[in-house]
């Protein structure tokens, strides 16, 4: 579901006091449809026109960037980057939002910008206008066509969408016509019959109802449906938009890995059945030799011109069993043949449970650098595209030292985390000391996780066990058990893909994250 003007409304209210005066530090690309702003407060105004999500939310969530770029990221990088936003409103009551920005033009005098978000579904846009209310430029240019008359193109006069507003009924006695009102909070004012339910005390809400979620800035009463509450619609739409609709939040670098990663795994899995199909043909065949003693010993029957005899089958209690012979073939060499095929099966047995081996370890390491891609920063996916070989993806030099995460605490203890198998490998077979402890959940992949301490304590297991956690795939799972050893015990698998390792002397601890407990007790550093 897409927001109303209504909704719209509420989110500004929320957002403008951490918005005004707020200075834009930096732009960042997250993906075709998706940008966002660091603020000089440490929030993200994030935005997306992607046309089954369009809408903005801020967030202290870190966000993966891209390194694409195109010129309306540029122009939103010029114009957005050190801008101070001094205002932001509603046009009416529409789905347009207007962010005011003191910018700077070409020769540094100041000027007035505007961000003006248009949240239409596949028709939502981002244009860039002048103090004059001339487009700068836009996230997608318009030519007039038959629906649309609007022009947005550079230099043209930035004109509003010409909404329809929505009819009321006669069951709430009005005649008038209003804006920004979707079928949901239209509903619930009939429900109520009064048409100030608009005006609600805000109370960000999840509603389910028959396995169907929807959300508005308050609850719907007309929807008689299970409610989760929010302290704000910035988090509820981060919520909604991430763990229910499940938005990727991937970004370009990310979606060339997937694809990539993707295209691997079907063509693996394709092997992987074929080997599978070779080996129950293998198997088969190995009655060859069977067939070749039986003909061995009843070699004189076969006479010129014939294609079959009949034998004796002692391995069979004597039973009668055909053989089929090639006319075209001496007695010999018929006998021949059959036991190359019995060899030739013997054989492929012999390598065949390798190759499947090696296939199914194939796409575990697919899947393992999947749930890395999910954690990682640009960074950390230069060096997944490294190791991955993408051809045509230019990647930044290559570095000496993998970017990994470090956390330290008060006490001046260390929890290094590698979030890819270039970081991983570095972090447990070079950087961690022989004496350092090693975490890892049990059972499952997930990233190599490093405590680096002067004496082991039960805070310290806890704490570095909720890291290992964090940078799992099991990341959202209550009391996940998670091993722990000294580093000297920990060897990596040979002949295996990424990083893939095998430990002894472990034991195990049980972990869930607690955000507000890492965040108080560990510093990242960066």
């Amino acid at each position: 579901m897409n927001i109303d003007g209504v909704f719209l409304h509420y989110l500004i209210d929320e957002v403008k006091p951490l918005l005004v005066d707020a200075r834009i530090n930096k732009f960042i690309s997250i993906s075709g449809s998706e940008f966002a702003f660091l603020l000089s407060n440490k929030y993200y105004l994030f935005v997306s026109l992607n046309s089954n999500s369009p809408h903005f939310r801020l967030t202290k969530n870190d966000l993966v960037k891209s390194n694409k770029n195109n010129p309306f990221l540029s122009a939103l990088k010029k114009y957005g980057e050190g801008s101070k936003i001094i205002d932001i409103n509603q046009n009416g009551n529409d789905r347009s939002a207007v962010i005011t920005l003191n910018s700077f033009d070409g020769l540094g005098y100041k000027t007035t910008i505007h961000f003006i978000s248009e949240l239409y579904g596949r028709n939502s846009n981002f244009i860039i206008t002048n103090e004059n209310n001339e487009v700068i430029e836009c996230f997608k240019r318009l030519l007039p066509n038959d629906d649309d008359l609007r022009i947005l193109i550079p230099k043209s006069k930035y004109e509003y969408v010409k909404s329809l507003p929505n009819p009321y009924t006669d069951k709430v006695n009005l005649k008038e016509q209003m804006e920004g009102v979707s079928s949901l909070i239209l509903n619930e004012i009939i429900y109520k019959n009064d048409l100030d339910v608009i005006n609600t005390k805000d109370n960000p809400s999840l509603i389910k109802k028959d396995n169907k979620y929807y959300f508005y800035a308050f609850p719907l009463t007309h929807l008689e449906g299970e409610v989760t509450h929010f302290d704000t619609l910035s988090s509820l739409l981060e919520y909604y938009f991430y763990s229910i609709k499940h938005d990727t939040k991937l970004n370009d670098e990310q979606t060339l890995i997937t694809n990539h990663l993707n295209k691997m795994i079907k063509r693996t899995k394709a092997k992987l059945e074929k080997q599978k199909q070779e080996k129950l043909q293998a198997i088969d065949n190995l009655k060859y030799e069977k067939i070749g003693n039986l003909l061995s010993s009843n070699l004189h029957k076969v006479t010129k011109g014939v294609t079959s005899i009949e034998v004796n089958d002692f391995y069979n209690n004597g039973a009668l069993v055909k053989i089929t012979i090639n006319p075209e073939l001496t007695p010999a060499k018929n006998l021949n043949q059959y036991y190359q095929k019995y060899k030739k099966a013997k054989r492929s047995l012999e390598v065949i449970d390798d190759q499947i081996n090696q296939s199914e370890k194939e796409i575990d390491y697919y899947n393992q650098i999947l749930e890395q891609v999910e954690i990682g920063k640009s960074s950390d996916l230069a060096e997944v595209i490294t190791e991955l070989n993408i051809k045509g993806q230019k990647t930044k030099k290559k570095v000496t030292t993998p970017n990994i995460a470090k956390y330290t605490d008060s006490e001046g203890n260390c929890i290094f985390v590698g979030k890819n198998n270039i970081q991983n490998n570095y972090l447990t077979h070079t950087l961690a000391h022989s004496n350092d402890y090693f975490f890892h959940v049990t059972s499952y992949s997930g990233s190599h996780t490093i405590l680096r301490c002067a004496n082991l304590t039960d805070r310290l297991i806890h704490l570095a066990s909720m890291i290992a956690l964090m940078y799992s795939k099991s990341r959202d799972g209550v009391n996940v058990a998670v091993d722990y050893t000294l580093v000297k015990y920990v060897k990596k698998v040979p002949g295996t893909f990424g990083s893939f390792v095998t430990y002894t002397n472990q034991k195990t601890t049980y972990a869930t994250v607690n955000l507000n407990e890492i965040n108080k007790e560990l510093t990242r550093i960066k």
